[in-house]
């Protein structure tokens, strides 16, 4: 019993680092082919105005006036970056606002699909990582 739970340890991890590492590599590229790194920023840089209503951070902001380069930008900001400017055209698409990746049809297999996918899972799994510390930090003070 304990090598058939070991084995799906293994293989949780392995599918959870793949959703970490892969799906912000495959974010990345994906932006990167809308704006290359070292693209001149006075042809390309939005407006405050702009950045603020695609609900970048003061910090994403500051990042995004030094671009050179995707690198160092998490998540977050590349889904919000793809949504408002690189795929601007279909940025009020009603599937931007779905948090349920059963409800997207799995022959639905678009660019908003597949973000929209990524984001979903990461959110889960960010949540379920908030629940094991609060239960984690419950158990430590004894609560």
């Amino acid at each position: 019993m304990a090598t058939h739970i070991e084995g799906q340890n293994e293989k949780n991890f392995l599918l959870l680092y793949r959703l970490v590492v892969d799906s912000t590599r495959v974010l990345r590229a994906k932006f990167d082919s809308f704006i290359p790194p070292g693209t001149a920023l006075g042809t390309w840089l939005p407006s405050d105005k702009d950045l603020k209503k695609a609900k970048l951070s003061e910090k994403q902001i500051r990042l995004m006036k030094k671009y050179s380069s995707s690198e160092k930008f998490d998540v977050s900001m590349l889904i919000s970056l793809l949504r408002h400017f690189c795929l601007k055209a279909s940025k009020n698409h009603p599937l931007w606002d779905e948090t349920d990746n059963s409800k997207i049809p799995p022959s639905m297999c678009d660019d908003i699909a597949n973000i929209v996918r990524i984001r979903n899972l990461r959110n889960q799994v960010g949540v379920l990582f908030c629940i094991f510390d609060i239960v984690s930090l419950s158990a430590c003070l004894k609560l």
